[in-house]
């Protein structure tokens, strides 16, 4: 199991790293002005505020999958994406009436990072359930509660 969430952890913080990149190579990162200005020469938050709070995500991910699976409950792709889906009501539509709400932020920028989030989220509740079927050795269809047959005794040569 601490193989398991050392490894998730380390995977979700290079899949939102990655994701981030891809948004701004693309050039579809919004401007959201001191906010959040990471880029070199830019006012908001330094770099390593924003790979913190990457890291603080993907801790917070993995341990809701921990919580949310179950061995023998749902399955394991339904509770990849459930733990995605809720820690994503938090960063999406939730921040985003915080944001333009209570700050008084234009609904536009956020709005877009909602969606995008929600796609990163997704994303990540995926390879979490892929994790786990792979390091917690989780069977791919589910088991109908029977035992397997025992083997039939073989007599040895000896024996006779």
């Amino acid at each position: 199991m601490a193989r398991f969430a050392l490894f998730a952890f380390t995977v979700l913080l290079v899949l939102s790293a990655l994701f981030n990149l891809a948004v701004e190579l693309a050039g579809l990162s919004p401007e959201l002005g001191p906010l959040v200005g990471w880029r070199p020469g830019g006012g908001g938050l330094p770099g390593a505020w924003v790979l913190a709070t990457w890291a603080l995500e993907a801790l917070g991910l993995t341990a809701l999958f921990l919580l949310v699976d179950r061995p023998g409950g749902r399955g394991v792709w339904l509770s990849g994406l459930l733990a995605g889906w809720i820690a994503w009501v938090f960063r999406g539509p939730l921040l985003v009436m915080s944001a333009v709400g209570n700050a008084r932020q234009p609904h536009q920028p956020w709005g877009e990072l909602a969606l995008r989030w929600f796609i990163l989220y997704t994303l990540a509740g995926l390879l979490l359930a892929s994790l786990a079927r792979r390091m917690l050795r989780r069977p791919a269809e589910p088991q109908t509660g029977r035992e397997p047959a025992p083997a039939p005794a073989v007599e040895s040569e000896i024996a006779r």
